[in-house]
């Protein structure tokens, strides 16, 4: 039970949402922030300036929810306003979520309970990255390779090299962590203000080399967003050039050559993007030859030219195609029915009124998860078939109603969404 006396004492968990005119977004994120099976939680919304209506969104939610809190934003920059809501944190951990994402209804309680075991100061789960493509849904895991299908430890010589340009596909650095914030306020720790990307890499790299301990989880319960608009999407110029100031962070006297190797190899990825970035602006402004002169002899700056110019042509292209209509909405559902069951006799009914049904077998593993809703329309109805659980059903959460799937009963259950919380957006 949420009640307002909850208030009065410090939660467990504050939930970090920051937010700058992500109104199409930002409801989305709250309700599945609300939607937590760990309860013991504040969520804490730092509104930097927004003038879509964002702020209006969270104050509505805060309205209905007494654990929401929406302040000011010192509109000085993304690190700025991560480390105005590490300050306002009252809870023993801080869970980021960004206010375009959304989250497992049991995200919140899985980090804690591996913090809990392990002690770890640092904990990430897996993601499964999607994006909403004319009315369709399309998903992945996000670290899919064989070192990140089960819980390990990652050290800091590892983290670097896995954020750093050409390394590991899974770029660890994107993982919204769980922080042991009393680990932050004795090191005293904040983010970087010089950064408006890789702030969280950069925080979580100090964090390590400090001694803090990080823990990865593989089952995937944040979903990232992509989107046109996202921060990740956009790298300057100055972006990258402060990602190079702030690289050596984490070397102290003493440091382990492998550390000193992978920050060595991360300064080199950035300055090849750097060059590709200038070589672009080169290329718009005063044509071939300087673009040339720009990127010298990388040979990788090269390659990623030549990939930029392919995906700017495919763009293009796309452009001038007619827009593809959105496509009726679905019943998802999640195993077999036992034949003659009220489930079976119930899904029949929605399959007479006209609902197309899509099946996924169980039983569902990490991997099936992240592509539970791969391609689909929108979801209408979610059934979930024993031996499947609501757990299960929660991976539609990117695609239907995020509070109805958290209050789902014991199996067999279904659900019955209202129209989808996400609308379609071009990518």
């Amino acid at each position: 039970m949420i009640t307002t006396s909850s208030r009065n004492r410090p939660p467990q968990v504050s939930m970090l949402i920051v937010a700058r005119n992500t109104a199409p977004f930002i409801g989305a994120a709250l309700r599945s922030a609300r939607a937590q099976t760990f309860e013991d939680i504040e969520i804490l919304v730092v509104d930097d300036g927004s003038t879509d209506g964002t702020r209006q969104i969270a104050m509505a939610e805060a309205a209905l929810d007494p654990r929401i809190r929406v302040i000011d934003g010192p509109r000085r920059g993304l690190a700025a306003v991560r480390n105005t809501s590490l300050a306002a944190a009252r809870g023993r951990w801080a869970a980021i979520l960004d206010s375009d994402d959304l989250i497992h209804p049991d995200h919140v309680a899985r980090l804690v309970a591996e913090a809990r075991a392990t002690g770890a100061e640092i904990i990430a789960a897996n993601m499964i990255a999607f994006a909403i493509e004319q009315g369709r849904c399309r998903t992945a895991l996000f670290a899919a390779r064989e070192p990140w299908r089960r819980p390990r430890r990652i050290g800091l010589a590892e983290y670097v090299r896995c954020n750093s340009a050409f390394g590991d596909p899974a770029c660890v650095g994107y993982l919204k962590p769980l922080l042991d914030l009393d680990f932050l306020r004795h090191h005293n720790l904040e983010y970087d203000p010089r950064l408006r990307i890789s702030e969280d890499y950069d925080l979580v790299a100090r964090m390590i080399a400090r001694g803090g301990r990080f823990s990865y989880l593989p089952r995937p319960t944040y979903f990232y967003r992509r989107h046109r608009n996202s921060t990740s999407y956009r790298q300057s110029e100055a972006d990258l050039t402060a990602m190079l100031a702030a690289a050596e962070s984490v070397i102290a006297a003493g440091s382990p050559r492998d550390v000193r190797m992978a920050v060595a190899r991360r300064k080199a990825g950035i300055r090849t993007v750097l060059r590709h970035t200038r070589a672009i602006e080169a290329l718009k402004r005063q044509g071939i030859g300087a673009a040339h002169a720009a990127l010298g002899t990388d040979l990788r700056a090269w390659s990623l030219l030549a990939k930029s110019a392919f995906e700017g042509t495919g763009r293009r292209l796309g452009s001038l195609r007619h827009s593809r209509p959105t496509p009726p909405p679905v019943a998802l559902v999640i195993g077999t029915p036992q034949q003659g069951s009220a489930l079976e006799a119930q899904i029949a009914e929605i399959a007479a009124s006209g609902l197309s049904i899509v099946t996924r077998p169980l039983p569902i593993d990490d991997h099936a998860r992240a592509t539970l809703i791969d391609g689909l329309p929108p979801l209408m109805a979610t059934f979930v078939a024993p031996p499947g659980t609501a757990d299960d059903a929660g991976y539609a959460i990117v695609h239907a109603g995020i509070d109805l799937i958290a209050q789902q009963a014991p199996c067999p259950t279904s659900m019955q969404a209202q129209p989808p919380l996400l609308t379609p957006e071009t990518v």
